[in-house]
């Protein structure tokens, strides 16, 4: 999931993005949402330095702060995680300090009107999430229809995949989030590769996300601490990962 930074001092344009962007996501099924909108840079990074999902940032670059959004954006970049920046201004001639900062800023957008402003916006969300898609595709992915949207989850993110108590529903576990789809555990078993093992007929795990080994209950736990059953025929290959 694409999450979605903003930090505008400025309560009334604040609110106007944030709840356009939240509209966008929701009527276009995109697989983003607005993580955080605040006034406040140390909010800002605090959030984030405990995100490892993908994130867009929208800053207002002259912030009633200590620091104004070109410092941030900044901090941010100093975290070593990818991140699209947008910056936000009054005056169009301030695009061109950033520069001396090194942000690599996705784009900027001038605070014109309204209808400029949303289109600005959508395109970079735009842009955002297809950067996103090109860099998980670079390695191993698995598309899912979840929550009404087309989801692309990095192989190496799915801790594992179970059955539910609904025939023909299946619960995809993440570290950061749970999903509940339509599906068939044989049809994930082919999409999914050498790091996924059915170590039940009920489930389907990452053994690169196993934690501990039970020989003794026949169990397996996951990074996310969940507890799962190992058939006889699951055993040698468990097993033998574990010694």
């Amino acid at each position: 999931m694409l999450n979605i930074y903003i930090c505008e001092d400025n309560i009334k344009q604040r609110e106007f993005m944030t709840s356009f962007i939240t509209d966008h996501c929701l009527f276009q099924s995109l697989d983003a949402h607005v993580a955080l909108s605040t006034s406040s840079p140390e909010d800002i990074l605090s959030h984030y330095k405990n995100v490892d999902e993908p994130a867009l940032f929208f800053l207002d670059i002259e912030l009633n702060a200590k620091i104004n959004g070109i410092e941030l954006a900044s901090r941010i970049r100093g975290m070593g995680k990818k991140a699209a920046i947008v910056f936000i201004t009054t005056h169009s001639e301030m695009t061109f300090v950033t520069f001396q900062y090194k942000v690599e800023a996705l784009d900027f957008i001038v605070k014109d009107n309204a209808a400029n402003i949303k289109h600005k916006i959508a395109e970079c969300i735009k842009i955002a999430l297809e950067r996103y898609t090109v860099a998980t595709d670079k390695g191993k992915t698995v598309k899912i229809s979840a929550e009404d949207k087309v989801i692309i989850l990095d192989m190496d993110d799915i801790i594992l995949i179970e059955t539910t108590p609904m025939r023909h529903k299946l619960r995809l576990h993440t570290q950061s989030r749970i999903l509940e789809y339509n599906g068939e555990l044989k049809a994930m078993e082919g999409q999914l590769d050498e790091r996924f093992i059915r170590c039940h007929k009920s489930c389907i795990i990452n053994k690169n996300k196993i934690t501990v080994i039970n020989k003794r209950d026949n169990t397996v736990t996951m990074a996310n601490h969940s507890i799962c059953p190992v058939s006889r025929a699951a055993k040698k290959l468990i097993y033998n990962f574990g010694v």
